[in-house]
Parts: C-alpha cells; structure tokens; sequence
C-alpha cells in the first residue's frame, strides 16, 4: 500500500468512484467533495487551503482523507473528508490515514482536528471509528443536516 499527497487529474474518477462506493453520500455531497479536489488542482493544495492523502495499491486508488487549516483559528484543522472504498473497509486503512492526518497536521503546528458527521443511523459504523480512535464527541446540533438528521462534531488532540 502506498499514501500520496500528491493529488492528479486522474483521482478525480477515483474519488467518485470511492465515495459513491460507500452507499453514505448524497449526490450533491459527491459533488461538494470533487469541487475541493479540483481546487486542490487548479490552485494547489496551499491556495486552496486543502491537503489530500491518496491511499493506493497497484495503481488503484482504495481511499482518501482531505482536511485543511481553519483560517479563523490559530492551530485547528478541519477533516473535510475521510473515505475508504467500501470493498477496502475493515482493513485498518482508516486508521492508517487518521494517524498520517495527526502527523501532518502536528508537523504544521496544529493542536485540534475537527471532525464532523451525521447521526443517521447509516453513520453508526463512522461514528464508532472516532470514539474508537480518540477522537472525543463535543457537540451534537439537532436537525442540521435535515429533520432528524443532527451533525455530530468530534475533537482529535493531536
């Protein structure tokens, strides 16, 4: 398994491919996470404020997590998104990310990662990967995301 933060033309269909895979996103929510991926091409990853670690094997594109600095904040980063292909899931390559993430984000003087996902019940299996993984539930906000459809934010120290 090899991990890239180099992100290319070429991932654009993977990460389609990756998130559609997971039966999780809505189409409007795909769109959203090929526009930071594009914005990451057209202006790099320090313009565009997005870092991209591209997890591959022969050639094939498995997973990705992008986050980025909070430009409001003095060391917060924010994980936009953290995706493994569903027939990849259970192999440890979300927690081999979550740990590059740490790296990364200490190595640039960051201290928190915010996370943030659904409370349907769709997401139990993401949630129970943060609290497995340290990462501490801080807030629930009801009915963000639609009725009966909370976004949960999660704090990792790094």
């Amino acid at each position: 398994m090899e991990f890239r933060r180099e992100l290319k033309e070429s991932d654009i269909n993977d990460l389609r491919g990756i998130l559609v895979s997971t039966g999780f996103f809505y189409d409007f929510e795909v769109e959203v996470a090929l526009e930071l991926a594009q914005e990451n091409l057209t202006k790099g990853e320090e313009k565009s404020g997005y870092i991209f670690i591209i997890v591959e094997h022969d050639d094939r594109v498995l997973a990705y997590a992008c986050y980025g600095k909070n430009t409001c904040t003095f060391h917060s980063y924010d994980l936009y998104w953290m995706v493994v292909h569903q027939d990849e899931k259970g192999k440890g390559i979300g927690k081999m990310m979550l740990k590059m993430v740490d790296e990364d984000v200490a190595r640039l003087g960051g201290k928190n990662i915010w996370i943030e996902t659904s409370s349907r019940q769709l997401y139990e299996p993401t949630r129970a990967f943060y609290e497995k993984t340290a990462c501490e539930k801080v807030a629930e906000l009801p009915d963000y995301y639609g009725v009966n459809d909370s976004k949960v934010v999660y704090l990792r120290k790094v």
